[in-house]
C-alpha cells in the first residue's frame, strides 16, 4: 500500500563577505507529528574557523527559522 508523506524542505547559507562557509537544510513533516531534521555542513573550514562566532549564530538563527515552521505547522493541524 503507497504512503505518501509531505515535507516542506529550508535551506540556508552562512557567508563571510561572500564567500559561501555552511549550508543548512531542514526537512519539515507538514503533519507536524515529526521534528524538523536539520542538517549543517560547514563548506569552507579556514573561513568558518576564523569567523566561528558569525556562523554559528547564522547557524541558530536558522534554526530558530525551523522552530517557527514546526510551530506554525502545529497551530495547523491542532
Amino acid at each position: 500500500m503507497l504512503e505518501v508523506n509531505k515535507n516542506i524542505t529550508l535551506t540556508g547559507i552562512s557567508k563571510i563577505d561572500g564567500v559561501q562557509v555552511a549550508y543548512m537544510s531542514a526537512s519539515i513533516s507538514t503533519d507536524g507529528g515529526n521534528g524538523a531534521n536539520v542538517n549543517e555542513t560547514i563548506t569552507n573550514q579556514e573561513v568558518y574557523n576564523a569567523n566561528k562566532a558569525q556562523v554559528r549564530a547564522d547557524i541558530a538563527e536558522f534554526k530558530n527559522k525551523v522552530y517557527e515552521m514546526e510551530d506554525e505547522l502545529t497551530k495547523v493541524t491542532e
